[in-house]
């Protein structure tokens, strides 16, 4: 079993985790050349390899900076072992330098749950900058944390070692390993993971989701049907509508929770709507007794959405 390049890749990660500053979290960019480079292997190799100790449960990946189109910015992962003392002291790490770096930019002392609830719904315009990328590790830690204590089975050692061998069977690691060692550095046969393809929803009528007879029959049924029935009579994007217009966050954060609302296009739909929702602030005065609310539904689909594809940069 190609063990040998497996555990160096391994333990690179978990050595730069051991760091207590701003370089404690290994950039998928700069950490795949580097260790292609010091292992004499090819890229694809290190990705595919990456791959495996994330699909078994052993490194988590998350994004740090997201794809730039426009400015031709590619997206970066960072890379955390699955270890829950690992998470938490570097939870720690990045929250104080996030509390440091937003001192230094805006000369004003704050904690840092109030820096990521003041720059979350904005941190597209924070993008490859240090205090978003701090910000981002921040929020993903914390996410990870919460994620290993609620399901805690399957980040035990036993678990991922069952998922490690599963994985290596999988990938083909064994023989591109053996075929890498003949022909260094050359290109390997691995096949690539295909990327996520987008989920696209059909255009949805331009209709008000309150004050209209399809709403009043929609709360009629609400309460006998079950949702998968509501959903596919109503279309997510009513549901959507009439939920956020009764202030219905928590509602709606529960449902993702739980699994019901699942599917990436939904999530993203949801996402975008809650931008027009915090645009209409000043309109209605409602909204703002509910603003913690919606921070921790936004946080809750940027958890969901990170892991409903974690497709290696």
């Amino acid at each position: 079993m190609p063990k040998s390049i497996i555990d160096e890749i391994y333990e690179e990660i978990q050595k730069q985790n051991s760091n207590s500053d701003n370089t404690a979290i290994p950039h998928s960019d700069d950490f795949i050349r580097k260790v292609s480079s010091m292992l004499g292997v090819n890229p694809d190799l290190v990705k595919r390899i990456l791959e495996v100790l994330v699909n078994s449960h052993k490194v988590f990946s998350f994004e740090i900076i997201l794809p730039d189109s426009l400015r031709g910015l590619p997206g970066v992962n960072g890379f955390v072992v699955a270890d829950l003392n690992v998470i938490r002291r570097l939870k720690n790490v990045f929250y104080k330098e996030l509390t440091y770096l937003y001192n230094q930019q805006y000369h004003k002392s704050s904690q840092a749950y109030q820096i990521i609830k003041e720059i979350f719904p904005i941190i597209r315009s924070f993008n490859n900058s240090p205090l978003g990328i701090t910000t981002n590790k921040a929020i993903m830690l914390e996410e990870l944390e919460k994620l290993m204590e609620k399901h805690f089975n399957e980040y035990t050692e036993d678990y991922k070692e069952k998922q490690f061998a599963l994985e290596i069977g999988r990938a083909n690691l064994e023989r591109l390993v053996k075929e890498e060692k003949k022909a260094p550095g050359k290109a390997t046969a691995a096949p690539k993971t295909p990327a996520y393809k987008r989920e696209t929803e059909p255009p949805e009528q331009n209709q008000r989701a309150v004050d209209s007879t399809t709403y009043n029959e929609f709360i009629i049924k609400k309460s006998k049907y079950p949702l998968q029935r509501i959903l596919n009579i109503y279309g997510i994007d009513f549901f959507y509508k009439v939920n956020l217009r009764n202030y219905q966050f928590k509602y709606l954060q529960q449902l993702i929770k739980d699994g019901q609302i699942s599917k990436r296009s939904d999530l993203m739909h949801l996402r975008e709507m809650l931008k027009t929702v915090r645009q209409n602030m000043n309109i209605d005065p409602g909204l703002k007794d509910h603003t913690d609310e919606i921070f921790d539904l936004e946080k809750t689909i940027a958890h969901y959405l990170y892991f409903s594809s974690r497709e290696l940069k």
